[in-house]
């Protein structure tokens, strides 16, 4: 299976359709953008208001948090190199469906939502 589309050079590209794929990809970056931001805020959020952590315990609030917004950092960081590369085959004509940052980020999203079950059941009151 191929790897990249390759359309031939000589059908006639509309640059309407070339705005707006361009316009897309920046959308799509956008919602990375967003969602990363948001990741970093309720990471924040859960560092000031879920309480401090035990003396004598692991500080599990905080590696909580700062694990949160390491991967709202993360998210971010993937979406500026998806925008970056799909800006770079829209320019060469090239189409290649995003498989890895689906599937990196999939997994990151499944690692935290079995740590913050772990979280809670490891902090809730005895």
């Amino acid at each position: 299976m191929p790897r990249f589309t390759r359309y031939p050079r000589s059908v006639s590209v509309d640059p309407d359709s070339r705005a707006r794929t361009h316009l897309a990809n920046e959308r799509t970056f956008l919602a990375w953008f967003r969602t990363g931001i948001t990741l970093v805020a309720l990471g924040l959020a859960a560092a000031q208001f879920l309480g401090s952590d035990t003396p004598d315990g692991p500080p599990l609030v905080h590696v909580l948090a700062t694990l949160v917004i390491v991967t709202g950092g993360f998210v971010v960081a993937v979406g500026m190199t998806r925008y970056r590369e799909g800006r770079r085959r829209i320019d060469a004509e090239e189409f290649s469906p995003a498989w890895r940052s689906v599937t990196v980020m999939t997994g990151a999203a499944f690692a935290i939502t079995v740590l913050a079950i772990a979280f809670i059941w490891l902090l809730r009151p005895a």
